[in-house]
């Protein structure tokens, strides 16, 4: 949307505004709307308006009846997701709060000093005046827009940053861009050493980000990987036999996803470690499959007495992390339990 915005494509750019809203996150609104709001200004007002009015009906529709196939009933997820967030109130904060700062050190974890450069760009960027200074920062501004609302909600996730993640780029290689433009002399006809000083840094200082870069990947992979390659050696115990259970504790959030559960395990369950909010169930198709809303699921996101498995003996397979806290270690046990 933003690209399009820029190649002054604004009837496109509000399309797929509306599509990013209505198929992708709702909330993401927020960061639309600069681009959103300008396009009607700088474009043919009726036609841009008609293509993102057009588009959000059709989607609509389209997902009105796709809820309609998988819910057995008439709904929309999309008003669904508002409601429940703004006016129902999901008691999210179960899952953990993070401060006013938490955002801001997790994008300068991801991006290192690109992120400071990103926040730098209204002051950098419209002092040396590009001609294309005005544009980007519309499409720059959801970035101050983003980080402002999403710092004020006390519950607080790495991945709620993700539509604003483009944009700390732009935003970057913006500023990275003009360097140049603070040492040159518009009266001079060649440019000064320092000009072409500050040009040769731009692609030195964007080698010094990406290898940064790159050393947080490497870093997140080796302190972070070992839940991956836990669940990878899964596979070589099939020896427990078909049929087996595979019981987690305090790892629950950690669990990967069942795409690392090999086949001969039929179930995946919870064993309570003391966490109080509600996890996952096993899929029951008798139920009604995903039209049926069970009654252990609930609006607070409390936990379900169901959702543990009350008998560990039925566990062939345990997987837990001692972190020496209150709650019981079940794999020391070591005449019940073999360690892998």
């Amino acid at each position: 949307s933003s690209a399009l915005f820029l190649l002054e494509k604004y009837a496109c750019a509000v399309s797929v505004a509306a599509a990013g809203v209505i198929l992708g996150w709702p909330f993401s609104i927020l960061v639309f709307l600069p681009v959103t709001v300008y396009s009607l200004f700088r474009g043919h007002f009726k036609r841009v308006f008609l293509s993102g009015l057009l588009t959000s009906l059709c989607l609509l529709v389209l997902s009105v009846v796709a809820d309609y196939y998988c819910y057995g009933k008439w709904t929309s997820s999309v008003f669904n997701l508002l409601k429940y967030n703004v006016l129902g109130g999901g008691e999210s904060h179960l899952y953990g709060t993070e401060g006013t700062t938490f955002y801001f050190r997790n994008a300068f974890n991801n991006f290192n000093f690109a992120f400071v450069l990103a926040l730098l760009f209204v002051g950098v960027a419209l002092s040396a005046r590009k001609n294309y200074a005005p544009d980007l920062l519309i499409v720059v501004s959801p970035v101050y827009i983003w980080l402002a609302f999403m710092s004020l909600q006390p519950h607080k996730e790495e991945r709620f940053l993700y539509p604003i993640y483009p944009l700390i780029c732009v935003a970057a290689a913006s500023v990275i861009d003009s360097f140049p433009y603070f040492f040159h002399d518009k009266y001079a006809n060649e440019q000064s050493i320092f000009e072409k000083i500050a040009k040769g840094l731009r692609p030195l200082i964007l080698g010094f980000i990406l290898c940064t870069s790159h050393s947080r990947t490497f870093s997140m992979l080796n302190g972070y990987g070992a839940p991956l390659q836990i669940y990878r050696h899964l596979e070589y115990h099939e020896d427990t036999g078909p049929g087996s259970i595979l019981c987690i504790g305090s790892e629950w959030h950690r669990y990967p996803s069942s795409f690392f559960v090999p086949s001969y395990i039929s179930e995946v369950r919870w064993i309570d470690d003391g966490f109080r909010g509600l996890l996952p169930f096993p899929f029951n198709e008798t139920l009604g499959g995903t039209t049926a809303a069970p009654s252990y699921f609930n609006t607070k996101n409390k936990a379900s007495d169901k959702q543990y498995l009350k008998d560990i003996g039925a566990c062939n397979l345990l997987m837990e992390l001692d972190l020496r806290r209150p709650y019981p270690s079940r794999g020391n046990d070591l005449s019940t339990w073999e360690t892998l």
